[in-house]
């Protein structure tokens, strides 16, 4: 154990700074400062005016999107509409047609029915 503190008080002895340390360190902290002030922080350069400009080209981008979705729904429900109206007019006719033929069977059927009993 006595050893171990032997290397232990050599280790923890007082050295003295090698010549221009003070400078160095003084100077790499004041470079450091630089270029903290320099680098651009991420929220500031985004609402910046350069990121308030790209944040409403974003927005603006989104905007077009949406409308042209929107849009392109619209046009969809209206074709729909525009088909179910179809089919309708359709079903109608249709309708019509076989109440006619309904008639003329139901016509033909009496005609035959009074030939049957004469």
């Amino acid at each position: 154990m006595n050893n171990f503190e032997e290397n232990l008080r050599r280790a923890l002895e007082r050295v003295e700074a090698p010549s221009g340390f003070v400078e160095r360190v003084l100077a790499r902290a004041a470079q450091e400062e630089k270029q903290k002030q320099t680098r651009p922080n991420f929220w500031a350069s985004l609402f910046g005016m350069g990121g308030l400009r790209w944040a409403a080209a974003c927005a603006l981008c989104v905007l077009v999107a949406a409308s042209g979705a929107l849009y392109e729904h619209d046009v969809q429900r209206r074709r729909g509409e525009a088909a179910k109206e179809q089919l309708m007019l359709a079903l109608r006719i249709t309708g019509s047609k076989l109440q006619i033929a309904e008639t003329s069977v139901r016509q033909l059927d009496t005609t035959a029915r009074k030939n049957d009993d004469r």
